[in-house]
């Protein structure tokens, strides 16, 4: 827009002389003509092309833009998929006690890359279309989620650095355990350290696999209202009716 306006003011200033030159006779009528229709050409020629610049570097912004959605999105869903699959293999021991003594330890990928570029996305702050706490809700979910995979560690460490050594002193390797059994065979520290590293990691993994889908669902509406009629990332969204997400099971 200053562009414009410097156009404009030198332009009309020029002008200006020229009529005064012209009333003076210090300009031929056929030159004046000449003249004003050259100032003409070039103040068209210039705003055409200062309004081309600025559509293509609105372009490229809005491009950028709506890349960094996409990139949040697929973010969101690589960390979905990774919950998914721990979480099934939670699921697969019916309660607590099998999860905590007979659930083995396995150890997950570090997606350190599933992270988001906050800098990318801080045009949403500007706009009234976005919530005001989209940013937020993604730096909490990403922190939900690295706490998942660190109680998934955690628990890991405990159940091979001295759950399995106490079940090798007793020659009990192998073995599936029975609540009453494996109580009295460990004592108390160890039962219950078994089962809240075990239960910490599960409550971990069902929050963050509902929140995801959530989260999943409020950056794409946003993606969708601030891009109009553009393709974003998207996934079958799961039916959390059904999930049972009790950690006493």
């Amino acid at each position: 827009m200053k562009s414009k306006i410097t156009y404009g003011t030198i332009i009309a200033t020029a002008i200006f002389i020229l009529i005064i030159l012209f009333n003076q006779n210090e300009v031929a009528q056929k030159d004046f003509g000449t003249t004003i229709l050259s100032l003409f050409s070039t103040f068209i020629g210039a705003t055409f092309a200062f309004r081309l610049n600025e559509h293509k570097e609105t372009e490229k912004l809005l491009a950028t833009q709506k890349a960094s959605m996409n990139r949040a999105l697929f973010i969101i869903i690589r960390q979905f998929n990774a919950i998914s699959q721990i979480k099934q293999d939670f699921d697969n021991y019916s309660d607590k006690y099998n999860r905590a003594f007979n659930m083995p330890a396995f150890k997950p990928p570090s997606y350190s890359d599933l992270t988001h570029n906050y800098s990318d996305l801080e045009f949403l702050l500007e706009l009234e279309n976005a919530h005001p706490n989209l940013l937020l809700h993604l730096t909490v979910e990403q922190e939900r989620f690295f706490q998942a995979m660190d109680s998934i560690s955690i628990r890991n460490e405990f159940y091979v650095n001295e759950f399995q050594i106490a079940i090798e002193k007793m020659s009990m390797n192998g073995r599936n355990f029975h609540t009453d059994e494996i109580k009295t065979l460990l004592g108390e520290r160890l039962f219950k350290g078994a089962i809240t590293g075990a239960e910490t990691a599960k409550n971990l993994i069902d929050a963050s696999y509902i929140s995801l889908q959530t989260l999943h669902k409020e950056v794409q509406d946003t993606a969708r209202s601030i891009f109009p009629g553009k393709k974003f990332i998207s996934y079958e969204t799961q039916d959390l009716t059904n999930e049972n997400t009790d950690s006493n099971q």
